[in-house]
């Protein structure tokens, strides 16, 4: 097993990822071995379903390799079960008031912090882990992702800051800017400038901020860089497929024509 995700950033290293959003698991196994730090998989604009999630998880484990899980949302009862395969993390999207913030808390943890049911299945081994050791040390192990993408939670970041058990922000440029009238122009000055204005503030509370993106370009991994990203998922296998495809082909009428 690879370095933790949270012992990548703890030691101030940043951490490299890449996104999961094709349902078949081999996917999920094949960019394990590549190397990245972590995987993030992706429930929210997938057809994967509970079942292929649990897959992806598997496979994530057998290259040895950290995996989160993007949900659609912070519906309790579809978070239950992500939560009971085991992933290292969970990202939450759209989260974007104090309130908000506080009720990922509140459906991670058992009670009395949190309303989250029993029944933990692959988190525990199956039966092998004792549930007690799981209960005691899931609210320090589990990642818990909370996703700034609107200009409400911007508003309201002073606030979430003070939420204690969330460990990392995830930036989402292309919707922030889209909340803030500038939809596919998520470089516009306005934008930066609250982008500027949020990592400032999560690196002033002492948290962790990243990036998710799409394709890998050298302007995007330096701009990112200059602006002090503690991780950045970039990439996704689909991306990979289509490029390589495309490269391909336009080397085969390159070489036969």
């Amino acid at each position: 097993m690879k370095q933790s995700l949270r012992n990548i950033i703890n030691d101030g290293k940043i951490a490299f990822g890449t996104h999961i959003s094709l349902t078949e698991s081999a996917v999920t196994e094949l960019l394990g071995n590549v190397g990245f730090d972590y995987l993030w998989i992706d429930m929210e604009h997938t057809a994967n379903s509970l079942e292929r999630i649990q897959n992806h998880l598997i496979a994530a484990k057998a290259s040895g390799t950290p995996a989160v899980v993007r949900v659609p949302s912070n519906d309790p009862v579809l978070l239950k079960p992500v939560l009971e395969m085991g992933p290292d993390g969970i990202v939450f999207p759209q989260i974007n008031s104090y309130e908000e913030a506080l009720a990922v808390v509140r459906n991670c943890s058992y009670p009395p912090a949190g309303v989250r049911g029993f029944g933990p299945r692959r988190a525990i081994r199956y039966g092998l882990d004792q549930f007690e050791n799981y209960r005691d040390t899931i609210d320090e192990t589990l990642i818990k992702m909370v996703q700034i993408e609107h200009i409400n939670a911007v508003k309201d970041l002073d606030k979430i800051l003070q939420i204690e058990e969330l460990d990392i922000f995830i930036l989402g440029p292309c919707d922030l800017a889209s909340s803030m009238g500038y939809i596919g122009d998520w470089d516009h000055p306005d934008v930066t400038a609250v982008i500027t204005e949020i990592i400032h503030k999560i690196h002033q509370a002492g948290k962790h901020i990243g990036v998710s993106f799409g394709p890998y370009s050298k302007e995007i991994c330096e701009l990112w860089k200059s602006r002090g990203v503690d991780l950045i998922s970039l990439g996704a296998d689909t991306d990979y497929l289509i490029n390589g495809a495309v490269q391909t082909l336009t080397n085969l009428k390159t070489t036969f024509n």
